[in-house]
């Protein structure tokens, strides 16, 4: 018989998964590529992360706000660059008008200050929030993912841009990672390195764009890139030459080959003060000169950094810089900012089995088991009670007998089982079981929060 092909058909062959179109059978519908479902064993490795993140934040004077999903595609356009572009998930909505999906948090925070001119300087916010790219699925890398991102604006000064690299890098101690440098570079320098190569405003957008493609390609990808825009060998030679060095080595390369630059020379000076100042901030040793980071983003004016892990071969977890520039973009006065966003999907990736093997516990403390069907309502009502005391409890929901609620709550991880009998009801003495030891102590409902807790 013939089966007509529908729109459903298109949509599970396009996410690449499994399906039939069988008379009689139950089609399976899968995710779009690039985007995962997160069960609630990996999502409470995920709020292990984010609620470390968020507090590591908090604790250096960041307030937390947020920005719709959606924006208008001139807010998002505005960012600048044909590869931004080319990435932005872009549509019309019913009212025909051109819309997508956020990029990244830096570009509606822009957009937020340009219009909200009386914000107290410095403004230091964080947002920890889903954004969506269209490129190529790999490993800790996907189409919808999460940020934890942290800015300061209206502040001018290298301590800004300090103080959000030491907030990412305990954000990092706090989960537990140490084993991380942080790269740094100043855009200021590269500008003065590509100065002599003869090249417009787009063409050295299109430069860094190539060179921040050097861990993916390597250097002959680069080199052919390089050549591919009209570059001559030689000054191709030259810029890959000029990302091979690092510390005391880089800073004697732009005194020496870079000074008449001015640019190039402002950026020594500001890598200067931020190796002079890292241990007042609690970065000594964690930081390190590095010519071949670029970050391909456009509107970055000044350092930029990004955290890599030594033993994890997964990329950057963490990465911003300065973008004194780009709040005009939408209108706002000239505004002095700076940030970091560290990537929470690699850091997932990076942390998960570290974050199981210390073991993961149901959010549920007691487990209010009933002894059979004439207390079950009672336990209920105890339940009740005790997430009032503030200890979250749930009951049985399934009337199952004793040895099945148990088997469930240790399946959970859930630490302790309140036993509900008819006997218990009557005295108000209950047996706590703590499931670990496998140990009773008879308590009445409000002894339970302090042995909880």
């Amino acid at each position: 018989m013939f089966q007509a092909w529908s729109p459903a058909d298109a949509f599970i062959e396009a996410a690449g998964q499994p399906y039939s179109k069988k008379e009689g059978t139950i089609m399976k519908f899968g995710r779009p590529r690039g985007t995962r479902d997160f069960l609630p064993d990996e999502m409470g490795v995920r709020r292990v992360i984010l609620d470390k993140v968020r507090n590591a934040f908090e604790m250096h004077g960041f307030e937390e706000m947020d920005t719709p999903a959606i924006e208008l595609w001139e807010v998002l356009a505005a960012k600048g660059g044909d590869e931004v572009e080319r990435q932005i998930y872009r549509f019309q909505d019913k009212g025909e008008r051109w819309l997508g999906l956020r990029f990244d948090l830096t570009v509606p925070l822009a957009r937020v200050v340009a219009n909200t001119p009386d914000l107290t300087k410095p403004f230091k916010r964080f947002n920890i929030s889903k954004v969506w790219r269209y490129e190529e699925p790999q490993s800790g890398r996907f189409r919808e993912f999460v940020q934890a991102d942290i800015d300061i604006v209206g502040a001018a000064r290298i301590e800004a841009d300090l103080e959000c690299v030491s907030t990412a890098v305990d954000a990092l101690r706090a989960l537990g990672l140490g084993d991380f440098e942080v790269r740094i570079n100043d855009r200021k320098i590269l500008d003065g390195m590509v100065e002599g190569l003869g090249m417009g405003a787009e063409g050295k957008a299109k430069v860094f764009r190539s060179l921040d493609r050097l861990d993916k390609v390597g250097e002959e990808g680069v080199a052919r890139e390089l050549a591919a825009m009209g570059l001559p060998e030689d000054k191709a030679a030259s810029v890959l030459q000029f990302t091979h060095f690092r510390g005391q080595e880089a800073i004697d390369y732009v005194a020496r080959e870079l000074a008449s630059s001015k640019a190039a020379m402002e950026g020594v000076e500001e890598l200067k003060r931020i190796e002079a100042l890292s241990g007042a901030f609690g970065l000594g040793g964690a930081m390190r000169i590095d010519f071949s980071l670029v970050r391909g983003l456009d509107y970055y004016t000044g350092p930029v950094f990004e955290i890599r892990t030594k033993t994890a071969q997964i990329g950057s977890i963490g990465g911003g810089g300065r973008y004194d520039r780009l709040i005009e973009r939408f209108g706002g006065p000239p505004t002095p900012a700076t940030g970091i966003s560290l990537g929470v999907e690699r850091l997932y990736e990076v942390l998960m089995e570290k974050i199981r093997a210390e073991g993961r516990r149901s959010g549920t403390a007691v487990f209010v088991a009933s002894v059979n069907d004439a207390v079950a309502e009672e336990a209920v009502r105890i339940s009740r009670e005790l997430v009032g005391m503030g200890v979250p409890a749930e009951p049985d929901i399934m009337g199952r007998k004793l040895g099945r609620q148990l088997e469930y709550a240790e399946k959970k991880g859930i630490p302790y089982v309140l036993i509900v009998g008819p006997e218990e009801v009557r005295t108000g003495k209950f047996k706590l079981r703590k499931m670990a030891e496998k140990q009773e102590t008879v308590t009445d409902l409000q002894g339970v929060p302090a042995i909880v807790r």
